[in-house]
């Protein structure tokens, strides 16, 4: 009987091996953007800067991403739209914040205004979000009684970036009641 040793390097390499893991790495751009675009939607930005930092060339970068646009996979507008979306869903804000966050993934500044126009329009205008962030704060924090818990309703609204005015209106009445 041949030792432990000596059966191991008889028998097959496991296929495991650092050379069958290199074979695996060499993964081409296209395939791993492919891979990126099946879990979630990403800008043409955000996507380029993923496959870059993958260190695939940047020929082949620009190639993929010409690819995945001609496919229909890559659309900047439709993942500024769902990304804002759900954005504004889960913690409603203001336009200009909104528009920072689609410039900030890779947006366009026409892009950015298109897309928030059309979201902000799809849930009641920035009037329409200020609402569901004012009705949010009241159910957490419960109707202000003084003047302090009013003003602290107003510095959350205004951090969001809603406009003064929009904030002010929406909060008249409760300052009406409050001084009056």
């Amino acid at each position: 009987m041949l030792p432990a040793t000596a059966r191991r390097r008889s028998q097959a390499p496991h296929p495991f091996t650092p050379a069958s893991q290199l074979a695996r790495k060499k993964k081409t751009a296209t395939t791993d953007a492919l891979a990126m675009l099946t879990r979630r939607d990403y800008s043409h930005a955000g996507l380029r800067s993923k496959l870059l930092a993958k260190d695939h060339a940047p020929r082949d970068v620009d190639e993929t991403l010409e690819k995945c646009v001609a496919w229909g996979y890559l659309d900047d507008q439709r993942f500024g739209h769902s990304r804002l979306d759900s954005r504004l869903r889960r913690r409603p804000a203001g336009r200009s914040d909104a528009l920072r966050d689609l410039q900030r993934q890779g947006l366009t500044a026409t892009m950015s205004e298109a897309v928030a126009e059309a979201v902000f329009e799809e849930l009641g205008g920035e009037r329409g979000v200020l609402d569901d962030a004012f009705d949010r704060w009241v159910a957490r924090h419960g109707e202000p009684e003084d003047l302090a818990s009013a003003k602290r309703c107003f510095d959350h609204l205004m951090r969001r970036s809603f406009p003064r005015y929009l904030v002010l209106q929406k909060l008249s009445s409760w300052l009406d009641d409050l001084t009056g």
